[in-house]
This record gives structure tokens, sequence and C-alpha cells, in this order.
């Protein structure tokens, strides 16, 4: 319940409906001729009616005038998840929604896979791969008669979508240059969302390796190929945050792949005019993030060019401007005084028209209706100390330009200014001097409108973030941050506000010593768990001010923040925070905080099987906003502790997948158990019995001790060398990313992937949630076999069982390397198993031996079912798909030969103490644990192994126990 429960503040959902007026056009000619899976996949051509040119039905194509653009769905996904963000590109470009002169409408082409399951099979990702590199041909071909036909495609991909994005650029029949910008939503980059297929994990491997080279080239081949295809790449890796509950978003982080100068991760939480969590499915159709997206494509679209685009450099700047916040380090270098170096707005002001503020006197610049400053407002810069510059405005700061051009407009216009030399006359001068005038001081400056971020409104009424979010009733916020970085190149800062005329409407601007504006609040996790970390900040703080959370960087965490805050202020805004981290670029919004004084901390931090930046600081932040304009000294307290309850939510989250390697380990353990007692004492004992005994005294001591010990164990970093060298998956996979990972990046792969030791427990409260689960299907099981006997006794016998199983089994096994995945084989193997329980309930010790050999069994079950899910859908559209290393008989007889076996015996045999047997148990529990969630599949190969050594045991027994009854 606490999982599926709603999200609240920051983390709730805020999607608007959105219109369309769809339609698809299948393009026919994109077949056999031309792909290979033209009788699976197609290629529809979107057209947003009343936007669009619709092509007719004989030459349409002809009428194809746009930038082509290819989107990939993802798992399971369809062809019309296109039609949200292409109906908006048209809106946007039609309707002159977006000023870029090389701007053109797009021509959205998009993929049908009759909803495949890309996460479930590594081959059918390949296909699709294939398929998409082909239609690109195809579709640059169609512009081949127009003049300067375009060379490249731009790709959106949705969840897979975008892993097959990536995919396709490393296949031989990927054409160089024909993909330079790749937008994934919500796509599982960092890590594969389903560990149950082999085929998957080498090709997250491979293509990592690639990718990795790409960026870090060396003299081999394949690294300077790489190298060629994606130097010029731009990837851009969109998530939608907690909402997102088909997979971690952590999963979607690009940092140890891609370089920064190439792509990053970002949050919808933190995008402007978006501010919204959002789900899986909605990422696609989200008004406020299609808009933004929409946005974003018009703005690096370059119809003059071959590739259809503007440069790497523009693009990641266009990026940048519409999907980050603004107040990130990485955002600096779009920061207008670091393109724009020099200064070419002159002016001349009358002194006695300015009024001053300086660090050490006034420095706090409050406009309101009730309070109008003077004109010309100026902030002076030089001072020893580091400063800091803060502007929040109810009204949008506007350029110099328009601000000139339009006497009534009541924005605010900020300039950085530096006194005018004698170098500098060449400068058109604006004189705002008259004849009255005495003193006068002659600047040059820069505008700085574009350096604008965008802030969700904040008002004592504020009740969501999606009031002032695109669509929303209400304008947001403007802002504006200086550093000490980019005020010492100048002297002044001038901020010119004609008269506001509502009382809503306010301009604060305040000078601020840097050191003022940054805290520090709990330094160590541990000591969050059982105290509280506290602050006290003055009611005279700067207008914004950091707090740093060292404590807080993990993702399995929620933290809760609470602020004593008076109610009601004088303040022209309600208090807001903005919470955020680097690297992936996550912010959240925290607005109104003056009624909602206790907030939920979540974050994206260091997750599970997640590589990340090696560096001395990951904590969380958070920036606080409020209006101290108070007359009473009101010091503000803030607390924060860890929020236990809500963290189980998270814990869920990221640990889905393991609890089937939890409850095979635990199922193993009993069968050891089991089995050691059957061997010392010729009896197989109950399975509930085991696991009570296990679950006791000094057996649970000794579990709960090794689960302890195995996380601080497994991070260090010559256990992980070694860990690496001793799994046979990696053995077998020469691009195992867990081996090539750089230094300056850390990979937590093994046990439950905890960074974190504060959080111990984690591995206990698995053990315990997966122990309740096997006894659960004991119990279960016993039901159905007491229930199901009399149905089972009263079934016709055969003349000649043993010679029908002989036929069956031969017939199943010949299929195998024909036709069916070995997985079918293995369901058909767990019915035989499920026979040879009910068949057994009259003979306790075989009973015993029987269910706990079937428990097992359903416990691995999942492995193998996504395979079958995939065999039945490629049936469904009549497709063949070649299954390759899932039609290996070795992988499957010993398991069916076993279940066959288990149907003859009518009795356990007496068998003497195998070390060899119990040593090898022993190393399938120790693989569950270390290697079982990343490596899940690897858990139906080792209980074929085991299979074989209890047939072996059996067959052999049942021998001798033939010749003494000969004799």
């Amino acid at each position: 319940m606490l999982f599926t429960s709603p999200m609240t503040g920051a983390d709730s959902p805020g999607c608007r409906p959105v219109y369309m007026y769809p339609s698809y056009a299948r393009i026919t000619s994109f077949d056999e001729s031309h792909t290979k899976f033209a009788s699976k996949y197609s290629l529809y051509l979107y057209r947003e009616q009343g936007k669009d040119p619709i092509p007719d039905e004989n030459n349409g194509y002809e009428r194809l005038d746009g930038i082509p653009v290819l989107f990939i769905p993802g798992n399971a996904g369809s062809y019309r998840q296109a039609r949200s963000i292409a109906a908006q590109s048209s809106n946007l470009y039609f309707d002159k929604k977006v000023h870029n002169s090389g701007a053109r409408n797009f021509d959205f082409f998009t993929a049908d896979f009759n909803e495949d399951f890309t996460a479930f099979h590594g081959r059918t990702m390949l296909d699709q791969a294939e398929f998409l590199n082909e239609a690109i041909h195809f579709i640059l071909g169609l512009y081949s008669n127009t003049d300067n036909p375009p060379k490249s495609v731009i790709i959106v991909g949705h969840s897979m979508g975008g892993v097959v994005a990536r995919v396709m650029l490393t296949l031989p029949n990927y054409t160089d240059g024909t993909v330079n910008t790749i937008i994934t939503l919500a796509s599982p980059h960092a890590a594969a969302p389903l560990t149950f297929d082999g085929d998957i994990l080498k090709i997250y491997s491979a293509v990592d390796r690639f990718w990795f080279d790409g960026f870090h080239p060396t003299t081999s081949d394949i690294s300077q190929t790489a190298h060629r295809r994606l130097h010029d790449v731009s990837l851009i890796s969109i998530t939608g945050g907690l909402t997102d509950t088909t997979l971690p978003a952590d999963y979607t982080t690009l940092s140890f792949l891609v370089p920064p100068s190439n792509g990053f991760t970002v949050y919808s939480t933190g995008i402007p005019n978006v501010w919204t969590n959002v789900d899986h499915l909605a990422i696609v159709w989200c008004h406020q993030l299609r808009t933004q997206i929409a946005k974003a494509m018009l703005e690096i679209a370059d119809f003059s060019s071959p590739s259809r685009t503007y440069s790497l450099e523009r693009r990641m700047q266009v990026f940048r401007n519409n999907f980050l916040t603004g107040y990130e380090d990485y955002a600096s270098q779009d920061l207008v005084p670091n393109i724009e170096q020099q200064q070419n707005l002159a002016m001349k002001l009358d002194l006695a028209q300015i009024k001053s503020f300086n660090i050490n006197g006034d420095k706090k610049l409050r406009i309101t209706k009730d309070n109008q400053n003077s004109k010309w407002n100026i902030f002076q810069l030089g001072n020893d100390a580091k400063l800091q510059l803060d502007v929040l405005s109810s009204l949008e700061p506007t350029e110099w330009e328009s601000w000139l051009a339009d006497e009534e407009s009541n924005r605010p216009v900020i300039l950085l200014c530096s006194n005018l030399g004698e170098n500098n006359q060449e400068l058109d001068l604006t004189d705002f001097t008259n004849d009255q005038t005495n003193e006068f001081v002659e600047l040059k400056c820069i505008d700085t409108a574009r350096d604008v971020h965008l802030v969700p409104r904040s008002m004592s009424d504020s009740k969501s973030l999606g009031e002032s979010s695109f669509g929303g009733e209400k304008t947001p916020f403007y802002s504006l941050q200086y550093n000490d970085t980019i005020l010492t190149r100048y002297d002044l800062v001038v901020v010119a506000q004609r008269n506001i005329a509502t009382d809503s409407d306010f301009v604060i601007a305040e000078l601020a010593d840097q050191k003022s504006t940054i805290f520090e609040l709990g330094k160590h996790m541990s000591t969050l768990f059982h105290s509280k970390a506290d602050l006290s900040l003055s009611s005279n703080r700067p207008l914004s001010v950091n707090i740093k959370l060292p404590a807080a960087w993990s993702s399995l965490l929620s933290y809760k923040l609470k602020l004593n805050l008076p109610d009601k202020t004088e303040g022209k805004f309600a208090s807001f925070i903005r919470q955020w981290i680097d690297e992936p670029y996550e912010s959240k919004w925290h607005i109104n905080v003056e009624k909602n004084n206790v907030i939920t901390l979540r974050m994206h931090g260091i997750s599970p099987f997640v590589p990340f930046k090696v560096k001395d600081d990951y904590g969380l932040n958070i920036q606080l906003w409020s209006d101290t304009n108070t007359k009473e000294e009101i010091p503000l307290d803030i607390e924060l502790s860890v929020d236990l309850i809500d963290s189980f939510r998270l814990f869920v989250m990221r640990y889905r997948l393991s609890i089937v390697a939890t409850c095979v380990s635990i199922s193993l353990l009993a069968m050891l158990v089991q089995f050691q007692l059957y061997f010392r004492t010729g009896k197989f004992p109950n399975f509930i019995f085991v696991l009570s005994y296990l679950n006791t005294g000094w057996p649970l001591a000794m579990i709960i001790s090794i689960l302890i010990g195995l996380n601080p164990i497994v991070k260090l970093g010559w256990v992980q060398y070694l860990l690496n060298f001793i799994d046979p998956v990696v053995l077998s996979d020469a691009n195992e990313v867990n081996l090539s990972l750089k230094q300056e990046f850390r990979l937590n792969s093994f046990y439950l992937g905890l960074e974190e030791s504060s959080l111990w427990f984690i591995g206990i409260m698995l053990y315990f949630i997966g122990t309740f689960l096997v006894v659960a299907t004991y119990y279960l099981l016993s039901a159905i076999s007491v229930l199901g006997y009399a149905l089972v006794n009263h079934l016709p016998k055969t003349t000649s069982p043993t010679k029908t199983r002989i036929v069956v089994t031969f017939l199943l096994i010949m299929m195998i390397p024909i036709y069916i995945p070995y997985q079918i084989v293995y369901i058909i193997s767990c019915v035989i198993q499920a026979i040879n329980v009910l068949k057994s309930v009259n003979n306790s010790q075989l009973f015993n031996y029987q269910i706990s050999l079937l428990i097992l069994m359903l416990w691995i079950l999942p492995v193998n079912i996504p395979i079958v899910i995939v065999f039945v859908h490629n049936l469904s559209v009549n497709w063949k798909t070649p299954f390759s290393s899932h039609h290996n008989l070795l992988s499957i007889v010993p398991v069916l030969l076993l279940t066959e076996r288990n149907g003859l015996l009518s009795r356990l045999p007496k068998k003497k103490d195998q070390f060899f047997f119990k040593w090898y148990m022993g190393y399938f529990i120790f693989y569950c644990l270390i290697y079982g969630s990343r490596h899940t599949y690897w858990l139906h190969h080792l209980f074929n192994l085991m299979s074989c050594l209890v047939l072996v045991l059996t067959f052999g027994d049942e021998e001798k126990k033939e010749e003494v009854s000969i004799t």
C-alpha cells in the first residue's frame, strides 16, 4: 500500500491533458526490397490534421519538405505514441511560437514494432536496431530529389526505444552521420531493467563499451570507428522521476558514458515550465514536457545544413537552456558574460537620479507598488569580499532595446556595467542626463535578459506547481543569480525599473557576501537515523541561501525537512525551496513552505547497481528563497531527519528483482540442510521444519551476521576485482562494464549494490521478506497438493507409463533445437514436477523432497517467463525470430530428465554423504547472494547443473537397489 500510495508535494504528478488531430500514413513502399523485417515491422508518417500537408496516395512523398524525425517506441510500445510530441511541434512551428530562422516543420516518422517486448529479449532489440538503420536509409532517400537533401535524422526514443537508438549506432549497417541528435524519454541507459535474459546483458555491455570508447578513443579499429560515429552526437536523457514505477529513474543516467560536451541526464521536475513528476507512459504525452521538448527540437533545427541541425556546441547550448534550471555550474557556460565578452551598450546617467546599493550599506533593493524607488538602481561591486547577486521578480525582465522602445513597460531591465573609459568612446551612447544635471556617470554595459531563469510562482495562495507551468492560469517568477566569478569582471549592476501598477508585483534584488549564503546541515548519515540535525538561520539572512546536506545522498532514503516559519509574513512572496543535485541534474521545487513547513525530500543520488562519479561531495542541496522583510527578529530553525517509513517505498522500487534471487537462495539453503540431514539419517525432513530451524537461535544469528558483514566486504576494491574474475558471466563477456569503468567512476554491482554502510538492515529485511514468500509458497502448494491428490489418484492408468514418458521426453528434446526455446520446456518440467508432488502426498519422505524441489523450480520460473512471452508474441504476428542461445539442449535436458526421473521414484533411496554436492549447493547460494540481483538469468544454468548432480545421485542408487533385490 505504501508503494502504491500517491506522491505528494514536489513529487506529485501534474501533467495536463493534451489534444491533437492525428493521422498516420503507412509507408508501404518500405518493403522486403529494403528490409528483411518488412513482414513484422513497418514504418508510418505522422501528420497533424490542419497543420501538416497530407501526402496523397500516389506521389505523396514529394510533399515532404520538413526535417525528418524518427520516433522509436519502447517495450510493448505503439507507433501511435509519437503523436503527442509530433502534434505539438507542428503547433509551435505553424503558429510561429518559436523564433529560429533555421526552423522548419518536422516530418515525424514512427516505427511500428507490433508491440514487441524489447526489454525481455536481446535478439528482438538487435532486430529493431537493424530495421531502424535500414528505415533511416530509406527515409533519407525520400528527400533525394530535393535541393540540399538531409543527411541525418533526429531520433526521439521512449523507454527501451532510447536504448535501441544507442544500439543502432554500433551496428555494421549504420551509415556514419545519419544520426546526430538523440532525445530519450525514461530510457534505462545505466542498467538493464530486467536481468532475465543473458543476451540483453551482453548487448548492454557491448553497447556501453562502444560508447565508452567513442568518447575515450584508443588506437584500436573499433575505438576509432566508435569515435568517428559518436563525436558529433548529442544525447539527452529525460526522465520522469519517482512516479515512474516501471523502472527506477536512476537507471536513466548517462554521466559514466557520455561526456558533458555531448549529453546529460535531467529530471522533468527541474525542467523550466514543466516542474512535475511524470510516469513512464505519460512522459510521451505530458503537455508541459512535450511542449518543452518540441520547442527545444525546433530551436536546434537548421534547415540550411545537410544535417538539418546546428553544430554540436549550439545544440548542447539549446538543450541546456531548455532543460536545465540555469542555476547549475554546468549551465554557467551559457551565461551572457561568458559568451559575449564585449560590452556593447553605453549610457550616460544623472547621479541625482540614481539610488546606490553596496555590500557595506544598503544592499537590498525592493520595488513594489507602495515602495517605488529611483528609476535607476545601482549595485556597487568594488569590494574585497566574494559577492553574490540575487534578483527575484514577478515581472519578466526585458531586453534593453525593448525597454527603451516601450516607455509604458513596467518590466525591469538588468545590466552588468563597467565605467566607460576613454578607449570606448566609439560606442553609441544613450544619454539620460538633462540641462539640470550636475554630475553624471558614463557606463558600458551588457544585457542580462537571456540569463533570467523561470521559477515556479510561490504566493500565500499557491497550491501546486502546475499553477504557473505551461498552460497554467498564473505566471511564474523570474530570477537571476550571479556569483563572484561573473561579478568580478564588472564595476556595477544596474537595475532599471519604471513604476509598478499592481499590488502583487515586485522586484527584489540583493547583493550578499557569498559566505553568508552557504550553510551546512547534517554531516553524517548514521546520525540522522537516531537523531535530528538542526540549523538556525538569522532573520536578516540573504534573499537566497544554499544549505548543503552532506548526509543526504542516498536514493534509498527519504528525508524529512522541517522549517519553523511564521504562518504569516510581510513578504511579497511565500518562501520556496529548490532541492537540487548535480550529475544527474535533478531539481525539485517546494513552494509556499510557510503553509507546507514539513517537506519530504526524495532524491536520485547514489543508487544500487548504477555507476556514479567519484567526488568529495555527493550531498543534496536546498536553496531557500525567502523575503525577510520583517521588523521582528525571528530566526528560522531547520531540522533534518530520515523518514524511514517513506523510505520503504524506495526500497521496493530498487529491489523488486532482487526478491527472485533472495527466494532462490533461501530455498537452496533449506534444501542444503535437508540433504545434509538426509545424507546423515536417511530421512528427508520437512521443508518448514528446516526453515523454522534456520530462523531460530544460532543459525539465525549466523545468517544475520553474514548478511551484515557482506555489505562492507563487497565494497572493497580488491574484493570487487576478485568477484569480477570468478563470475562466469563476466568471464564469458569481454565487454563487461565492471571491468571497463574509468577510475573516476564507481559501481557497486554485488550483493545489494549498497554504498551506504548505514543501510546494513536492508539485507536482513529482504531475507525475512523472502522467507515469508517462500513459506507462503510452501503452504499454498501443500494445500493444492492435498486438494489435487484425489483427482490425480483417479486418473486412468496407462499401460506403459515408462514408454509414454520416454516418447514425450524425446519429442520435447528434439523440438528444442528446431523450434521452441528451452524456457517452454522448463515450464513443462515445472508442471511435471507439480504432478510428482501430487502423486507423493501419501509418502512423507518423498513428498518433502518433491515439494522442496518444486518450490525452488517455481522461484527460478520468473527467469524463463519473459522469453516465453516473446515466443508467443512472435507466433501471434507470424514471425520466427532466431533465439540462438535459447535453443541449447544442454540448458534444459538435465532439468527435464530429473523431473521425469522423479516421477518414477516410489521412495527416497539412502545415500552416503556427498561432499561435492553440498559444496555446489553452497556455491549456488553464494552466487544468488552476490550476483543474483544483476545476473539473475544465470540462476537457471546453475539449477540446470544442480539437476545433473541430483540426477546422478538418484540413478546410481536405483541401480544398486535393483541389484540387491535380484540377489
